[in-house]
């Protein structure tokens, strides 16, 4: 499949120029005249390559480029600028709003090809290095799953190996005629163990299944609605009403009342995991689980502090957050997914963009980035 290019250009002959330019190697050329309109065209299907002016009426070049570098869902199309003005601090201007290249007018057709050309094989490597990452991925989540089951399935069998050995025990003494109270106290003790074990180990897997079902659905694509914050906020604390009402957490929630555009089930999801990490690793003392998130909705994006007063993570152990299975807390309801998930519902489902801050006994701080989706 060709490659598609989006010209930027207020003069007429310019445009047509670049359009036989491209067109002659096969490229799919879209125009617009101002950057406004190059805003529009880019957003409605997203080009491969942008080549845009700078002087041009209602919204100039540098303007039309930030915007796009400011959106996530297009900040990764590489813009080259086209000027006749070959000023050292136009140049600079250029490359400081976001621009990859700067291709001086008049025209050389050989230089633009060759431009455009290194930009698109940028591109390919980016994407192939992208593919290998979510191969790698792909094979450390596998491979924790396994682990992850693995463990307590073995510790189940190993169990039930227990309970029948003591049957069988059991089984010869009764033959035999050999059976005592003690013994048969013994043997019960066994099968009490061992189903108490093969019990608290299934119900493990049936977590970690059920983890692995809400990853699976975050795969859903869900439509965009308007909506109030506060409904979301709602909708997800309603799971830990208990915890609410008993005193033992106090949660703060500020620019709720805001309204914005997006998948809302999303958000909500995004909240209750937000929550459950924080519960998962309040402190073990009797120092009260505290949690503050504020909303702030600026330049057509939603922006969400989330901020705990829990343990903390270290300087070492907080790049590791996302990591698939990555926990202090191993054991119990503890799988390390939480923070994996969120990690997907803001990069992959939302577009958006992460942040975290932490220190040892500073809690855990999110800043999230979630650019306004459209009805």
């Amino acid at each position: 499949m060709s490659h598609e290019i989006l010209i930027v250009d207020d003069m007429p002959a310019n445009l047509e120029m670049l359009r036989g330019i491209l067109s002659q190697e096969g490229y799919r050329v879209r125009a617009a005249t101002n950057g406004k309109q190059a805003l529009q065209l880019a957003a409605s299907k997203p080009p491969d390559v942008i080549l845009m002016d700078i002087n041009m009426p209602e919204m100039d070049g540098l303007e039309a480029c930030r915007r796009l570098k400011s959106t996530p869902l297009l900040t990764d199309i590489p813009v080259l600028f086209i000027s006749a003005n070959e000023d050292v601090n136009a140049i600079d201007a250029a490359f400081k709003a976001g621009g990859v290249d700067y291709v001086t007018k008049p025209f050389r057709p050989r230089e633009v090809l060759v431009r455009v050309q290194n930009q698109l094989s940028l591109q390919q490597l980016k994407s192939q290095k992208a593919r290998q990452q979510l191969f790698n991925s792909l094979f450390q989540l596998t491979a924790g799953i396994a682990h992850e089951i693995n463990t307590p399935l073995g510790v189940s069998i190993t169990a039930a190996t227990f309970i029948n050995d003591a049957g069988t025990t059991l089984g010869s003494a009764m033959h035999d005629n050999s059976l005592t109270a003690e013994l048969l106290m013994q043997c019960l003790d066994h099968v009490k163990e061992g189903t108490s074990l093969i019990e608290a180990n299934l119900q493990r897997v049936s977590l970690l299944v059920d983890r692995f079902r809400e990853l699976a659905q975050d795969q859903r694509e869900l439509s965009a609605n308007r909506f109030i914050l506060n409904d979301a906020v709602n909708m997800a604390t309603s799971i830990y009403s208990s915890e609410l009402e008993q005193g033992s957490v106090k949660l703060t929630v500020d620019g709720a009342e805001a309204e914005f555009t997006m998948p809302q089930l999303l958000l909500v999801d995004l909240l209750k995991e937000l929550i459950r990490n924080a519960l998962d690793h309040a402190r073990q003392d009797d120092t009260r689980l505290m949690i503050a998130v504020k909303f702030k909705v600026q330049n057509g994006s939603l922006i969400m502090d989330f901020q705990d007063n829990g343990p903390g993570m270290s300087e070492t152990s907080l790049p590791r957050l996302f990591e698939p299975f990555y926990t202090s807390k191993r054991g119990g309801s503890h799988c390390g997914l939480s923070a994996c998930r969120i990690h997907n519902l803001v990069y992959f489902n939302l577009a958006g963009q992460l942040e975290t801050n932490s220190g040892e006994g500073q809690g855990l701080k999110y800043r999230i980035q979630i650019p306004e989706h459209k009805l």
